[in-house]
């Protein structure tokens, strides 16, 4: 029972994860498909299986200008431990919260921003188990899998890739979450940075990213922040890209969940490279 308690409250009180995809979707073309499997290390299941999937879309529109958007699914099957010494099995599974967004740049600047929203279609009476499967395969991520509450962000990037294949990225921005249930919006604080090596057939970079609660005054800004650590790696010089992730909670979200775990294949839209 205490640790259906404590399952309760980390997917009620727990930090909004900050950002709309995954760091990764590539940005050396014009734009791609891209399907992710992340498994999280749950620390309060038993799990059999555990995991998450988003289908992410980053399509060209005319100028420098592209529509994105994101379908997140978790589902989750394992044994819960209810009592001491006892335990019940389940399968659960959940859709997530849409995105829809636009990047936009001035021509060859290496600054561009982020707009977009993510709109309540986590079914209200989803399983906690699933929900909270979904929200920790991705610390990164805003909003992914909490019922009734809608989102918006906006962000400001700064990104260049050296002659070499140097590359690095600094994100910064904020977002709101409006229940739809009502009560006052919460405002948070989102970062990213981001470092690696494009080449023409492999890619590898390590991130941290998180958010920080500005609304809320108890503690510090640190007790208020939630950041994880990502290796990513995807290989190839085709349109077909396949990838591997690890990504490691830092703070309290590690004791949710020790590691996570993933695999990615993106397939390019565009023959020519770009970047912003």
């Amino acid at each position: 029972m205490k640790r259906a308690v404590l399952l309760i409250l980390a997917v009620l009180f727990a930090p909004v994860p900050a950002r709309a995809q995954s760091l990764w979707i590539p940005r050396d073309r014009a734009g791609s498909v891209t399907i992710e499997a992340l498994r999280p290390g749950l620390e309060f299941v038993d799990e059999s299986f555990a995991g998450t999937f988003f289908l992410d879309l980053r399509a060209p529109l005319q100028g420098k200008a592209w529509l994105v958007a994101e379908v997140p699914f978790a589902l989750v099957s394992g044994d819960y431990l209810i009592f001491i010494g006892s335990s019940s099995h389940f399968s659960r599974s959940s859709p997530g919260n849409v995105y829809l967004g636009l990047e936009t740049s001035a021509g060859d600047s290496p600054f561009f921003g982020e707009f977009g929203v993510r709109v309540p279609t986590t079914p209200s009476g989803t399983d906690l188990v699933a929900a909270e499967t979904g929200a920790d395969s991705d610390f990164g991520r805003f909003n992914t899998f909490y019922p009734k509450v809608f989102s918006m962000q906006g962000v400001f990037n700064a990104r260049t890739v050296s002659a070499g294949g140097i590359a690095s990225r600094l994100r910064l921005g904020s977002a709101l979450a409006v229940s739809t249930e009502g009560g006052d919006p919460e405002v948070f604080g989102l970062y990213s940075w981001q470092t690696g090596y494009e080449g023409h057939a492999v890619r590898v970079g390590v991130a941290a990213s998180g958010t920080v609660l500005v609304t809320e005054d108890f503690g510090n800004l640190g007790s208020r922040a939630t950041t994880q650590l990502e290796l990513h790696g995807d290989f190839g010089a085709g349109r077909v890209r396949p990838g591997l992730d690890a990504k490691l909670p830092l703070g309290s979200a590690a004791s949710l969940v020790s590691v996570v775990l993933g695999a990615s294949v993106s397939v390019g839209l565009g023959s020519s490279p770009t970047s912003e």
